[in-house]
């Protein structure tokens, strides 16, 4: 923006910020009076100073008689950013270089692995709050990782993610990558938890970490119409792994229905990567919390198939012995409406020898036609170790009451 001319007092200078495709009414119209003594360099400066003193959506650098303004909002949402100028006063103008911001650009964000801390401050200060919060309350808490990292690197020479046959990265609609389970992101993994736990630690609870689905990834497809070369095994370590450990290569396994008879050696190694990935974060995470507490959490809805079923769960590893806690959830079950498929659920630690006190259910809260509270109410009736409802933010919006209703069934005798 630039102002030319001599200005003229008790004349106005007009600057108007908005934003493309919205009404008038949002704009922020800055004005000034043009007093006796003011240039062009002092007008400048003046706008510069008023944009600096706590707009969220702009800053502004003045340099002479040319005020250049910039947008707070990262990439290509900055050029939504409009500027008009215009002034009273004769012999005098105010001219915006255009009206829309130029020059965004949308990057493409990487996480960095070798970050030191891995949790970003943010996080860090977030979660160290709210655990405080908690312990204040009472309330123990277990903070979970799953195998998704919204900007991991795709890229073969990284090697984090888990692939498709033809080597295409799978990559979920949350958005995220989900990463594989060799040494370079086990080295990312293990630093996470360990400083998860740490921060657990701190606000004076006993450290609970949680293996959040850390599977492979269950489909050929990402469940949104993305289609994947094939199943998601076929990094470069896993299958040189699986090469070494077996002397020839892995199948090539196309889709989730393929009868794992077929495939011994395939099943034989997939839950052992898993199992040796968690083995590796708990060793890791005790060398420096010796008290920390650990759970898994497996999904039956998207392991229904007899394939899927023997990849992903890591017999030899999550045992009653090892795990502090297993955790089911079903959430394709409570939304469809499936309680004979809940209830297969909450049954399903029974049989690996999990006592109901080393069992918990993450049920997904729903709208009133959906079958969460009648599965929340079994789990309880079992005497889980905990009952999680899934998510707190959903719950609120709702607003459902607490505590949960009880259920409406009771017993009565009849006759004499």
């Amino acid at each position: 923006m630039t102002f030319s001319g001599a200005p003229q007092p008790n004349a106005f200078v007009t600057v108007t910020l908005g934003r493309a495709g919205q009404p008038p009414s949002t704009n922020i119209v800055l004005q000034k009076l043009i007093h006796v003594g003011d240039t062009v360099q002092t007008i400048a400066t003046s706008f510069a100073q008023e944009l600096n003193r706590g707009y969220t959506g702009v800053w502004a650098d003045a340099a002479g008689s040319v005020v250049t303004i910039y947008s707070r909002s990262m990439g290509l949402d900055g050029d939504n950013n409009t500027l008009a100028a215009s002034t009273t006063s004769a012999g005098f103008t105010a001219t915006a270089s255009g009206a829309a911001f130029t020059g965004g650009v949308d990057g493409r964000w990487r996480t960095d692995l070798t970050a030191t801390p891995r949790l970003n401050r943010a996080a860090r200060d977030w979660t160290a709050s709210y655990f405080a919060a908690l312990r204040g309350y009472g309330i123990d808490v277990a903070a979970a990782f799953s195998m998704e990292l919204q900007h991991g690197d795709p890229s073969a020479a990284v090697g984090i993610a888990q692939v498709g046959p033809s080597g295409d990265a799978i990559m979920l609609p949350t958005p995220a990558l989900q990463t594989n389970f060799s040494p370079a992101s086990l080295a990312f993994w293990q630093e996470a938890y360990a400083e998860i736990a740490g921060i657990q630690a701190a606000a004076g609870s006993q450290p609970f970490v949680q293996f959040g689905e850390a599977q492979w990834w269950y489909f050929p497809n990402d469940g949104l119409g993305t289609n994947f070369s094939g199943m998601p095994f076929y990094d470069a370590w896993n299958q040189s792994h699986f090469q070494a450990q077996y002397g020839h290569p892995m199948a090539v396994i196309t889709t989730n229905t393929v009868d794992p008879a077929n495939y011994p050696d395939e099943v034989a190694y997939l839950p052992s990567v898993i199992g040796n990935f968690s083995n590796a974060v708990m060793s890791y995470v005790r060398t420096s919390q010796p008290s920390c507490r650990f759970e898994v959490l497996y999904p039956t809805d998207v392991n229904q198939t007899a394939f899927n079923k023997a990849i992903n769960y890591a017999t030899a590893a999550w045992t009653p012995a090892i795990l502090t806690c297993l955790k089911t959830e079903a959430f394709g079950f409570t939304f469809g409406r499936e309680l004979d498929k809940s209830e297969e659920t909450l049954a399903f630690g029974a049989a690996l020898g999990f006592a109901a006190a080393q069992r918990s259910h993450l049920a997904g809260v729903g709208d009133s036609t959906t079958a969460w509270l009648k599965e929340a109410q079994a789990a309880m009736g079992k005497q889980f170790e905990s009952v999680v409802l899934f998510a707190l933010d959903q719950f609120c919006l709702i607003g459902y009451a607490l505590p949960l209703p009880e259920s409406l069934r009771r017993s009565v005798r009849i006759g004499g």
